[in-house]
This record gives C-alpha cells, sequence and structure tokens, in this order.
C-alpha cells in the first residue's frame, strides 16, 4: 500500500528509501511484466465457465517445435501482454461444436442420413382435411410425375415455364363446399339438348407461382353423378329430371384420369398456356380440355394405368 508522506520524514529516511528502491526496481525489471497478466487469470472466479461460443479462434503464434500437432487455441489466451506466454501456457483444444461446418441438411444438397427433408405444406394442409384432401393429393403427385420427366405434356408446359415441376408444387388448393351441383338441360335451336355441367375447378388466369386452385366439393372433380333440372330460355318453369353422370372431357367424374386432367387444365390457366374460359362461353372450356389432351392423353392415362397394376400387386 502506497502513503504520502511529509518532507520531513523524507530526509531523514532518504538513505533508507534509496537503498529500497533500488532493490525494489532491481526485483520489478526481473518479474513486473509476467506478474500482472498472472494476476489478472486468478481474478476470474474458477466457476465462471468461458463463453466458448462467443469467443473468436485464432491459429497458435508459437510454431517452436515443428514435430508436435497444431494446436487451435483462443485469442483470449494469445492476446495476453506476457511475450512469453504463447509457448509456456498449455494449449486449449476448441471444442469441435463450436468451429463453423457445412450444413449436411442444406435442402440444396442430395439427401444425407438423419436430417429431415423439407416440409411440403400443401400436402400437409391436404392431409389434413381428410377424402378431399386425399384425392386432390393423389391426383397431384400425378401431375407432379408427368411434369417431372421427358414427355410431350411436360415439353409444352416448359414452353412458358423452364421448371413447370417446381411451380406447380407450390400452388395450394381449396374445396368449394357450397359450390353449383346441379346440371343444367336446356333446348339449342335445331333441336339440340346441351347439358352444362357444375363448374369443376377455376383459378386467376395468368396467376403463376403460390395460385390457389378452388375445386367444386360438388363437381366431377369428386362426384359422379349430379341431378339434373331443366330450364327453358323464356323464362318457363322447371322441372327435375333423373340424375346424370358427370365427366371431364373423355373421363368419367370422380376418376384418377379426370382429377389429373382438370388439374393439368387449371395449371395451363395459372401460366397462361391456355386462354380464359369463364363461364365456357362458346364451348371454350371443352376447347381448352382438348388442347391439353392434345399433348398430355397420353401421359395421363399411362400414369394412371401404371398406379392401377401397382396397387393390384
Amino acid at each position: 500500500m502506497v502513503r504520502f508522506r511529509s518532507g520531513r520524514e523524507k530526509v531523514m529516511s532518504s538513505a533508507h528509501r534509496s537503498i529500497l528502491a533500488v532493490t525494489l526496481f532491481f526485483v520489478s525489471s526481473f518479474s513486473g511484466t509476467a506478474a500482472f497478466p498472472q494476476a489478472a487469470k486468478f481474478i476470474r472466479h474458477p466457476a465462471d465457465p468461458l463463453p466458448l461460443a462467443n469467443v473468436p479462434v485464432a491459429p497458435v503464434p508459437c510454431t517452436r517445435d515443428s514435430d508436435r500437432p497444431s494446436v487451435t487455441r483462443y485469442a483470449a489466451a494469445a492476446g495476453s501482454n506476457d511475450a512469453d506466454s504463447p509457448c509456456g501456457t498449455p494449449p486449449v483444444i476448441v471444442p469441435s461444436l463450436i468451429v463453423p461446418s457445412a450444413n449436411p441438411c442444406n435442402p440444396s444438397g442430395p439427401a444425407q442420413a438423419g436430417c429431415n427433408p423439407p416440409r411440403d405444406l400443401v400436402q400437409e394442409y391436404l392431409e389434413s382435411i381428410g377424402k378431399p384432401g386425399r384425392k386432390i393429393l393423389r391426383a397431384r403427385e400425378k401431375v407432379l410425375e408427368i411434369l417431372q420427366t421427358e414427355n410431350a405434356c411436360s415439353a409444352w408446359f416448359r414452353e412458358k415455364d423452364p421448371n413447370p415441376a417446381d411451380t406447380f408444387r407450390t400452388l395450394n388448393f381449396e374445396v368449394d363446399r357450397h359450390g353449383e351441383e346441379l346440371i343444367l338441360e336446356s333446348k339449342e335451336p335445331g333441336d339440340v339438348t346441351l347439358f352444362r355441367n357444375p363448374y369443376v375447378a377455376k383459378v386467376f388466369q395468368g396467376e403463376g407461382r403460390y395460385a390457389t386452385i378452388t375445386i367444386n366439393a360438388k363437381g366431377a372433380f369428386f362426384s359422379p353423378i349430379a341431378n339434373v333440372i331443366e330450364v327453358w330460355k323464356e323464362g318457363g318453369p322447371v322441372s327435375d329430371r333423373r340424375p346424370r353422370l358427370t365427366d371431364v372431357g373423355p373421363y368419367a367424374g370422380d376418376t384418377m384420369q379426370a382429377q389429373v386432367l382438370v388439374l393439368l387444365h387449371e395449371f395451363g390457366h395459372v401460366l397462361d398456356i391456355l386462354p380464359t374460359d369463364k363461364n365456357d362461353v362458346d364451348g371454350k372450356s371443352v376447347q381448352n380440355t382438348n388442347e391439353v389432351l392434345r399433348f398430355c392423353r397420353r401421359e395421363v392415362e399411362s400414369k394412371t394405368k401404371r398406379a392401377t397394376l401397382s396397387s393390384a400387386r
């Protein structure tokens, strides 16, 4: 401890203080610099852990012995003022857990054992809504199989989108439980009878990725049959008729072929490769369905046949 003294006490003890000062100076010349770092090391409570995750890593400044394996030391130890401490202080091994490394579960890389695959939220949603969702999911998987392989159908969609399967995978689905449910029968000029089925599905034209396809719960995607009513253009009375089978193009309603064709048709509107056919004016919806079949009929039917054979084994 240092004390402040008066001037008289300085004169009387000058000789003793001179000897003492010389002695202290001589001792400090050998041990002064090493004392402070050692003292600082004991100030830290031994129970306090060193925050490993926040300590930067630095290479060992000491390379005196080339035969010893290289050791990584914490920068906190290497940053001491003691010039001799790097070679005199025991090395500290850095746990491998804090060393950054490549993520083996990177979604862009190949699948690794123990890695969870990326979640398919659309699939999870469809599975959660019961039987309608399972039917959509089954058709969705078939469409993805078609779009991910080389064929005339996927080539046609690639005219608008270089990776149609990737875009289709982003699409959402909703079930319209209050949609149209009746087939409208009407008489056309020339004694032609026209049947207008309930709408099957709809989507916004050219919406692109993350569009939502709405499917009528009472249309041909889910139902093979619907009730018929006769309507008159002149506003006559509406009369009920016997039920009638539904269809999508050449396929009966509520079949795999019909469901896959519906999704491919709506995907054509998503990519704007098919023109709008709202309300089927002048039979445009039928024309668009025929256009899809022109490129995709073989894949729609062959995919379904393979799935049927597999399930029968």
